[in-house]
């Protein structure tokens, strides 16, 4: 009987255990290529075979998926909803106590809400994110099997079959979940209203968080989204929610609410109609025409405004009372916080698609990418003078630049579609007060100021460092002051990723709450009854700024009860938003029962007191603390700038990844090297080399003379702890032998030493190996950021082991065991694949492919690509012979001769080896509790 899956783990650990042991001995041992060597010896004497390492694969995967359930499971409170909401119900009582005037003004006030974006994040197809879902809510044998199945299956095909379309389907699903909690929380408020105050709790208009999305609407990096693709996706929510209102309005019993109903559906008909027109080929005069008369022309079906559904349900509520009136009121509610979509709709534009638009109406030349002062003032003197002009769809087919199509979009949007709802305008990759002067320049020209929250978002290092000089500035200028007292508020966003990136996650976190900070002074000083929305856009990994415990950790992680408190008392209101990012984040809306304990968990954090940090050390000992900041950046930054660094991301490591989103994974022009590569993919690069380094690195080296003083800081500081806890995560999750292993994979001295001990054939092929990596700098820039790292992390582990609580470096190894074994499997199959490769015969020309260019498509480990190449170039033989017998062959002839052996013993064992690969970058993952 052969081993089972379960048993070569243990092997495998006890393997990994026992060379480990060996580095007291020889200080160089590497347990993970150890058990790699081992491995691909196995695999290429076939005492081993790839099916035996697949199972080895799943088995570990689904340890790791049932751990993250698990977690998923303690962070939306035991999947117990009514817990959860008892909380939140404590905490509108404790309001409510303060008498109705108080309970009033707090509840009527806007807090912000959570907001769902895309990018490449949906690694887990479909399928096993709802396996991992209801096993997180089920817990048991049966959703535990159902999830092992789901994820041995090949999802290559799944990953290939991404597109917008299925990720806007998808985050339409997760905000129909995030309705029903909006329902849920609405319906408690009045409870307690009604409990607490019966003769006035049916005037309470409670602003409930909100829900928004960009999916659909997300133009930075992209110009795959056609402008009237966006028109349709807004129709066609307009209409999904319209009959989300009618359903509701029929449940009303109440004289005149099936009459409300029956319009809304009309209405909701008419809006998919002109939904399906917007969604043709409008590049097609006739289709345009179509489209643009069937939403312009007068139609008493349709509804433009919230307010002609809000005034009826209003007559309905006078003459109503008990259940039917909570029914009424929790329906008001969700359309005040939805309007007519199924979400608020955020846009954003790259800060060079809006200079590009400005830069060509005032004419200024095109390389001042600064926009400096000259044109700061221009455009505030012209955003003074605008008389608004009418936008038309013919405007809108006809303007080019991207900055000026999204606002040309707004003002119709706002004018044929939802009359009340904001629009959120980001900016992305604000460096300079002048990017938002000319957005406000441009939407005055159409006269959609009153309606456009325009929101720079900081996220370089330029704009960690200034952002708060940038509001400075801005506030100093009165249209933009203006603008603001027509909105109410300031908006700004916060990108976490793009932040770690540049500089490091715990020097991106300590910039932003600085940011948060200066910008909320600077807000005060100028206008205190403005208020300050903050949307904190930090993605669900680790490497990305999420925290890796519970809601109630992660949302104080990013806005601090040290920014909440002052804020507070400078007299601004804060209003907070976050992101919960594409397939992982979408995990936590999966089902309804999780909707409710994210969302309600949610709604316990912007109606909780912050806690009082003003004796925290982290805020006092100022010098200290920023001294640390200065040093971890520096670190940081000259990491992202090592050309080791850059190779170890772009030869080979960056296809590890899978296809994971829409969105390319790196930006096309521009910048080269890490800068090149998006923050998901940066950050799931380093996840699959082992190294989440812009989380674990440099706070080693960050103190070199005054440990003591930091130690003392970290034991005695909350917030300088949760910044150790997040790298303390990421330090447990870091691996050196595993990263110096995938170099010795590229070692030229390897297969040179393997091929003295192989046969005389078998020795060729490694050295045939060997000739196509001696002049590769791969392995020596991997052991170069490995020593890097190596000496940084040894600094770390000695300041932990000074700390309070900190696990023992026996925990951390045993801990990573199940990450060792993965990391081993897939060097051992990538050797396997690189000697596939050298055994390849020899190619004619009529393939117009060399032998040179193969190795080096596997070498990049670009193996699905070789094997689509080569079954190309090498058929199969097929018994599909009707072209055959149609041009008059034999009918004997039942067979088409092809490359039967070379498909047996090269093409097919590569097919199994990508699909392998696939499964360890999906089971690394898992392990990180999301992609990238």
């Amino acid at each position: 009987m052969g081993k089972t899956a379960g048993d070569r783990l243990t092997d495998a650990k006890a393997l990994l255990r026992s060379e480990a042991e060996r580095i007291e001995f020889d200080p160089q041992t590497n347990s993970v290529f150890a058990f790699a060597r081992s491995t691909f010896a196995a695999l290429e004497t076939g005492e081993q075979d790839l099916l035996g390492a697949e199972a080895l694969v799943d088995e570990i995967h689904l340890r790791l998926a049932d751990a993250r359930a698990s977690f998923l499971r303690d962070q939306h409170a035991d999947c117990e909803p009514e817990a959860l909401w008892g909380e939140v119900r404590r905490r509108l009582s404790e309001i409510a106590d303060a008498g109705w005037d108080a309970f009033k003004a707090e509840l009527e006030a806007s807090t912000g809400g959570v907001v769902f974006t895309a990018h490449p994040t949906f690694a887990l197809s479909d399928a096993s994110r709802k396996a991992l879902a209801k096993h997180a809510e089920m817990d048991g044998d049966e959703s535990r099997e159902a999830l092992r199945s789901v994820l041995k299956g090949d999802s290559r095909d799944w990953s290939k079959s991404i597109t917008l379309q299925g990720e806007h389907d998808e985050v339409q699903g997760v905000i129909a979940n995030a309705q029903s909690a909006m329902a849920a929380y609405a319906g408690l408020v009045f409870d307690v209203a009604k409990s607490a105050f019966p003769d006035q709790w049916t005037t309470l208009r409670p602003a409930v968080p909100t829900v928004a999305s960009w999916v659909g609407y997300d133009l930075d990096g992209r110009t795959d989204i056609n402008w009237w693709q966006s028109v349709a996706l807004r129709l066609s929510e307009k209409a999904v929610q319209l009959e989300r209102y009618a359903d509701a309005a029929a449940k009303i019993d109440c004289e005149g609410a099936e009459r409300l109903a029956g319009r809304l559906r009309a209405a909701a008909a008419l809006s998919q109609d002109e939904a399906d027109l917007f969604a043709e080929d409008l590049t097609e005069a006739d289709a345009l025409v179509r489209a643009v008369k069937r939403l312009t022309t007068p139609d008493d079906a349709r509804i433009v405004n919230a307010s002609d559904i809000i005034e009826p349900l209003e007559h309905l509520l006078a003459k109503s009372k008990g259940e039917t009136s909570r029914q009424i009121l929790v329906l008001i509610a969700q359309i005040e916080a939805l309007q007519l979509g199924t979400a608020r709709v955020h846009l954003r534009v790259n800060a060079a698609q809006v200079r590009a638009v400005i830069s060509r109406d005032l004419g200024l030349e095109t390389e001042d990418k600064d926009l400096g002062r000259l044109a700061f003032q221009q455009l505030s003197e012209r955003s003074a003078g605008n008389e608004p002009s009418e936008a038309t769809f013919a405007d809108l087919f006809l303007e080019r630049s991207t900055a000026r199509r999204q606002i040309l979009m707004s003002a119709l949007w706002v004018k044929h579609i939802d009359g009340g709802s904001p629009i959120r305008f980001l900016i992305a990759e604000a460096e300079n007060p002048a990017t938002v002067m000319g957005t406000l320049y441009l939407a005055r020209q159409f006269g959609i100021d009153g309606m456009l929250d325009i929101s720079p978002l900081f996220e370089t290092p330029e704009a960690l460092e200034t952002g708060g000089r940038f509001i400075e500035r801005l506030l100093q200028e009165p249209e933009f002051l203006r603008y603001l007292r027509s909105r109410g508020y300031l908006s700004i966003q916060l990108g976490f990723s793009d932040a770690g990136r540049f500089i490091g996650q715990v020097a991106a976190d300590m910039a932003i709450e600085r940011i948060h900070n200066l910008i909320a002074r600077s807000l005060g000083e100028a206008d205190p009854s403005l208020g300050l929305l903050i949307f904190n856009t930090h993605g669900e990994s680790m490497g990305r700024g999420a925290w890796p415990g519970s809601f109630e950790q992660r949302f104080d992680h990013v806005l601090t009860d040290w920014t909440r408190r002052q804020a507070r008392d400078n007299g601004i209101r804060l209003r907070h938003e976050v992101s919960f990012q594409g397939g992982d984040g979408f995990l936590h809306f999966a089902t309804p029962i999780l909707a409710e304990t994210a969302y309600g968990a949610w709604c316990k954090h912007v109606l909780s007191d912050p806690s009082d940090c003003l004796d925290d050390p982290f805020y006092v000992e100022t010098d200290f603390t920023w001294d640390t900041y200065r040093a971890l950046r520096a670190w940081q930054v000259g990491l992202f700038d090592d050309e080791n660094y850059a190779r170890l991301l772009s030869d080979f490591a960056t296809n590890l990844l899978v296809r994971a989103g829409s969105r390319q994974r790196r930006r096309s022009g521009g910048p080269k090297g890490p800068r090149a590569l998006r923050a998901i993919s940066h950050n799931a690069t380093l996840h699959q080399m082992g190294v989440p380094v812009n989380t674990a690195g440099g706070l080693g080296s960050s103190v070199r003379r005054e440990v003591d003083r930091l130690v003392s800081l970290l034991n005695r500081s909350p917030r300088m702890r949760s910044l150790l806890d997040l790298s303390l995560k990421a330090r447990i999750m870091t691996t050196v032998p595993a990263l110096r292993a995938y170099g010795k994979v590229y070692d030229p001295g390897y297969w040179v030493a393997v091929a003295r001990h192989a046969s005389p054939d078998e020795a060729a092929v490694y050295r045939r190996v060997y000739y196509s990596l001696k002049d590769s700098d791969t392995h020596e820039s991997i052991s170069r950021v490995a020593d890097k790292l190596s000496i940084d992390i040894g600094k770390f582990d000695r300041l932990l082991s000074a700390m309070d609580n900190a696990p023992s470096v026996e925990e951390r190894h045993e801990s990573r065991l199940d990450l060792h074994v993965l990391h081993g499997v897939r060097q051992a199959v990538m050797m396997h694949a690189i000697a596939l490769a050298g055994r390849m015969p020899s190619l004619s020309g009529r393939h117009d492919v060399s032998l040179e260019d193969f190795m080096g498509l596997i070498l990049e480990m670009r193996i699905g690509e070789a094997v689509s190449l080569l079954r190309m170039a090498f058929p199969a033989s097929s018994t599909d012979t009707s072209a055959i017998r149609e041009l008059g062959g034999s009918p004997d002839q039942s067979v088409v001769q092809g490359y039967d052996q070379l498909h047996a013993d090269i093409i097919e064992p590569l097919d199994r080896i990508d699909g392998l690969m696939h499964k360890i970058t999906l089971a690394i993952g898992q392990a990180y509790r999301a992609y990238g």
